[in-house]
Order: C-alpha cells, then structure tokens, then sequence
C-alpha cells in the first residue's frame, strides 16, 4: 500500500559523454588579443580525452550578420556561453579564461 501513496522522485543523471550535454558558443574578434589568448586555452580545453568531441560554435561580433552578438558584447569579448538542454540561461567565461575553471565547468552534471 505503501507505493501507492508515496511519489517517488528521482533525479535523472545523463549517462551520455560530455560532449552530447553541452554546446558551446565563443564570442569572439581578430583584432581582440585577449580573443586569441581564450581561443589558445579553449583549444587546450577541448583537446582533452572526454572534451574532444565537445561542439565548438565561434562568432565573429565584426560580422555585420551577428550585429545581436556585436550590441550585446561589443566590449565584452571573449565570451563563452555553455548551454546544456533544459538549462535556463548559459552559463558565462567573460574576458580571461582559466583553462581548470571551464573543464570543471563542461564536466558538471546537467
């Protein structure tokens, strides 16, 4: 009897890789050199073993068709936005990345 009345909850862990959970967008100029800096360690991030495969998505905010991403970051850039599915807003790297802080952050369960 009891089952009947007790609503069990659980909480659903995703059994898929890394790269299946999160996609990632990298807001981004040539002429920005702390853009060329993000860029180095996001490569160095993503090159490692479970990351490999991990979607990479670069915007270039100078491109008159990302005029959206130029108004929103035109002196924020680098930017990072992870997006995981059912995630409200992405999470955000602005400026100096730190190559163990977006591991750790790409790694975090949904």
């Amino acid at each position: 009897m009891l089952s009947k009345t007790f609503t069990s909850f659980t909480r659903q862990f995703s059994s898929a890789p890394v790269w299946k959970q999160v996609s990632l967008t990298f807001f981004t100029k040539e002429t920005c050199l702390l853009c060329k800096n993000a860029d180095a360690i996001l490569n160095q991030v993503l090159a490692e073993g479970d990351l490999k495969n991990t979607k990479l998505q670069k915007v270039d905010i100078m491109d008159p068709s990302n005029s959206a991403a130029f108004d929103k970051y035109c002196y924020d850039v680098p930017v990072l936005h992870v997006d995981r599915p059912g995630q409200a807003k992405p999470v955000k790297f602005m400026h100096y990345f730190d190559a163990e802080k977006i591991a750790q952050e790409l790694r975090r369960a949904a």
